[in-house]
């Protein structure tokens, strides 16, 4: 079973874009996430990414008025003075045609293998529910909002809605969705559970050390495909925003 992204029309992304960094609303009000060292914050049209042991923050402009999409590092010199350097800017009417060789960089790097207990008993390796994070339903569960209205993972709803069952085939009980499958008490993969039209549940998996292997080798397609429309920083002086 593969998944791969859906190709994108210029109309339905300059739409869904036009307004927000992000087309859905973040639970309990929140506008950002801390995860530590670095902190996430979205905002109408813009994403910052704050990198806190370092001092900088990256901001990526959705550009609507402009019609450039830019991506600037920011930080303060030596005397204290802020600065600003353009790593990457793009037209936004190019963002279409990126994301459709994006769908063919991607493609199958969620390859997932059909799931039976009796290999999870052999391997000994348990299942879980409760780890996941896939819907904003999930996420609301766990988090919680902090200062700035950034979520934070709660400690303990997150181990309060964890269930490890006794026995592997009560997974068959489980409801469609995700869960976790550990080995020595360290996840190594994703499984899901899957009803078909007439009835029949199916279990998949996919392994978390195939994937970063598959998304490595994505990203490097991904930085050529959006290299490939890049403005060169030798016309950034055409932008008054843009800083070389």
């Amino acid at each position: 079973m593969s998944l791969c992204t859906q190709e994108v029309s210029s109309e339905v992304f300059q739409d869904e874009m036009s307004q927000s960094v992000i087309p859905f609303k973040m639970p309990h009000g929140a506008v950002g996430v801390d995860l530590g060292d670095l902190a996430i914050e979205f905002r109408p049209d813009k994403m910052v990414l704050v990198r806190r042991l370092v001092g900088d923050h990256y901001t990526i402009q959705l550009g609507a008025p402009s019609g450039v999409l830019d991506v600037h590092r920011t930080w303060k010199d030596e005397s204290g003075r802020e600065q600003h350097k353009t790593v990457f800017a793009m037209h936004r009417s190019d963002i279409p045609k990126v994301i459709r060789e994006l769908s063919r960089a991607t493609s199958g790097l969620f390859s997932f293998r059909r799931l039976r207990l009796g290999w999870l008993a052999r391997n000994e390796i348990a299942i879980a529910r409760g780890l996941e994070l896939g819907t904003i339903e999930d996420i609301a569960q766990v988090t919680r909002k902090a200062r700035r209205k950034r979520l934070v993972v709660d400690e303990a709803k997150l181990r309060a809605q964890l269930r490890a069952p006794d026995y592997l085939e009560e997974v068959w009980d489980f409801p469609d969705g995700q869960f976790s499958l550990l080995r020595g008490g360290r996840r190594i993969g994703v499984g899901i559970k899957l009803t078909d039209q007439f009835g029949e549940a199916w279990l998949y998996w996919i392994k978390f050390r195939g994937l970063v292997r598959r998304s490595n080798a994505a990203w490097d397609q991904i930085a050529k495909a959006a290299m490939r429309y890049a403005i060169p920083p030798e016309e950034y002086g055409k932008y008054g925003f843009l800083s070389p």
